[in-house]
């Protein structure tokens, strides 16, 4: 008896610190490195500990049994840090709160990465070192309080547990442990995987209530305001119409260092690049998040300033109606606006956010006109750009047109067998296999049929009898693992393995980087070269229209987008795209204005 009691007492002591450097070891992918970041942050540990304890004592106070006591909490953190991880791999971002928006599209997000969530087998051993403890507590661990003592026991840790969840000694410890972190990826080498999204959820709780009025709070009333005010009517004859296309997980694959191909893959681009405006762009995201990465083209703001566990996607329904974003710009000039994506409504809120933000109508792929053929895993590029052409022939002539395109033929997942059939440009390169080619062969061929479709739509607007703008853009560089599961901008040199969070400024700016131009069929300044990003790209396009911006427009240029082009958490890159972790002296100002402004139009004064 004395033996059972040691052994549940010493259980459930430890328990907290198995799972702790389980989770750790899974998150960092380091047995042993996981011991030696507990041993370097004993407040995080000491915080998690009584965290912990506070549902295991609560637990089993009330079941009296050591493994029921257990399990819940043990289950939840390794999955929590196994998902992390693989986020991590995938797109270079741990779990951040804002993430938990998409929970109820779950299904639908591991589908689209089922072939990046093998475990490591650090991974595994970590897990089952958890498994092994809670099935030592399972057999061994039988001995029960006496009722009276555990119910007493239950409810003192409960009033601890809660406590977590309420303003007071927890919170504030939490926050502090979180205030010199600028992001997740922070956080988690702070207070560790799991215990960085409660200090992360903590932190935002404490910026909510401490909230003051902004000073720019007037200025965010005014532009409200001023983008609801109808604008005057365009010429038909000059302001041209817009085709916005984002074309999923596009870039220049002939740029990735060592591939050779003997036919180029991409010869629309790289033909229309000769005489148009054209560069790098700066995406907010790579390997996915199509979602944060329109919702910056359409309103000019950052998801990264905004409060703690908020994106663009999941603000207040209402505030969308009365942001001033490029689509309700252009709707206020005259502008007859149409939203076509190629898949469903499932993700990013489209179905409600679209409209709010000055879509007058909006088409999924079950509404579409022309009979969609499916090409690899999704609808075709072809199907997509006829699609345009039908919506666009239908129009109002009397308005201009504003048609803005989501593609998706070219979603991950890439494997040998996606289109049935090789791509018909071979890549070669030393330092992949035959078998990895196969692997990159699937991507070439999405990216082809990209290119295609581009130059149908080109052709098309080339006779259409109206000034066209098209602009066309990859909205994030995309997530492929290798045969072996490496992933393949690793293989090639251009990411060194490890954390997103070791990578050096420039690294990251070239993950994030994807490429985008700007054709006319009509007389325009061409500019080469010109580095663009999510959140300006929108602004610039509404300057090239000729029409005169209004105040809130005018003020962003000449205030914010002169000087910055993205700002991603610790991630800055100027003017001119010129990438860095700390934001310069002269731009802090702008910054600090720029975040005082957005928090205003998202939250109100």
């Amino acid at each position: 008896m004395i033996r059972q009691r040691l052994f549940t007492v010493v259980g459930l002591l430890l328990a907290p610190l198995v799972v702790l450097w389980a989770t750790q070891a899974i998150w960092l992918d380091d047995l042993a490195g996981a011991l030696t970041w507990m041993t370097a942050q004993p407040a995080a540990v000491g915080l998690f500990w009584v965290l912990f304890s506070s549902i295991s004592f609560t637990l089993y106070g009330f079941l009296r049994r050591l493994f029921w006591a257990c399990l819940p909490q043990s289950a939840a953190c390794l999955v929590f840090a196994y998902a992390s991880r693989c986020k991590l791999n995938i797109n270079g971002a741990p779990i951040q709160l804002s993430d938990f928006s998409l929970l109820g599209n779950l299904g639908d997000v591991a589908g689209y990465a089922a072939d990046q969530l093998i475990p490591s087998a650090t991974a595994i051993i970590a897990a089952l070192s958890v498994v092994l403890m809670l099935i030592l507590f399972l057999c061994l661990g039988t001995w029960k309080l006496p009722a009276p003592v555990g119910m007493v026991l239950g409810s003192l840790s409960m009033v601890l547990l809660l406590s977590a969840f309420s303003p007071g000694t927890l919170q504030t410890a939490a926050v502090a442990l979180d205030q010199d972190c600028r992001d997740q990826v922070e956080r988690n080498e702070t207070a560790g995987v799991v215990l960085g999204i409660y200090t992360a959820w903590c932190q935002r709780i404490h910026t909510e209530n401490t909230l003051a009025t902004l000073d720019s709070a007037g200025l965010a009333d005014f532009f409200r305001a001023d983008a609801a005010q109808e604008m005057p009517s365009p010429n038909l004859e000059t302001t041209p119409d817009i085709i916005f296309i984002t074309s999923e997980a596009f870039f220049d694959v002939t740029r990735l260092p060592g591939l050779t191909f003997q036919e180029d893959p991409l010869p629309v681009f790289h033909q229309l690049s000769k005489a148009c405006t054209n560069g790098r762009f700066l995406s907010n995201t790579y390997g996915g998040g199509t979602g944060w990465v329109e919702m910056e083209l359409f309103t000019t703001l950052t998801s990264s300033l905004l409060m703690e566990g908020d994106t663009l996607s999941t603000l207040d329904p209402a505030v969308y109606e009365t942001l001033p974003t490029t689509v309700r710009f252009l709707e206020k000039s005259g502008y007859s606006t149409l939203a076509i994506h190629s898949h469903t409504a499932e993700l990013y809120d489209r179905e409600t956010i679209y409209p709010a933000i000055g879509f007058e109508e909006v088409i999924f792929l079950e509404d579409f006109w022309v009979e969609p053929e499916r090409c690899g895993d999704y609808a075709s590029d072809e199907s997509f750009a006829r699609e345009i052409i039908a919506r666009y022939e239908a129009r109002d002539p009397n308005a201009p047109a504003l048609i803005y395109g989501l593609s998706m033929e070219n979603h991950q997942s890439y494997y040998p067998e996606k289109y049935g059939e090789p791509s018909g440009f071979p890549a070669q390169c030393d330092l992949l296999t035959q078998e990895d080619l196969a692997y990159l062969d699937a991507l070439v061929m999405g990216l082809h049929h990209a290119d295609a479709s581009l130059g149908m739509l080109v052709d098309y607007f080339s006779h259409c009898g109206r000034p066209v703008m098209l602009v066309f853009l990859g909205d994030h560089l995309p997530s492929m693992n290798l045969a072996d599961g490496e992933d393949i901008y690793t293989r090639l040199g251009i990411s060194p393995e490890g954390d997103a969070s070791t990578w050096d400024a420039e690294t990251l700016a070239e993950i994030l980087s994807t490429d985008y131009l700007i054709w006319t069929n009509y007389a325009e300044e061409v500019v080469p070269d010109r580095t663009e990003s999510c959140t300006f790209l929108g602004l610039h396009v509404l300057q090239r229209t000729g029409l005169p911006l209004n105040q809130y427009f005018s003020w962003l240029e000449e205030n914010i987008a002169g000087r910055m082009l993205l700002s991603r958490g610790r991630f800055f890159a100027d003017q001119d795209g010129v990438p860095g972790y700390e934001v310069p002296a002269d731009a802090q100002p702008l910054l600090d204005s720029y975040t005082a402004l957005e928090r205003s139009l998202a939250y109100g004064p």
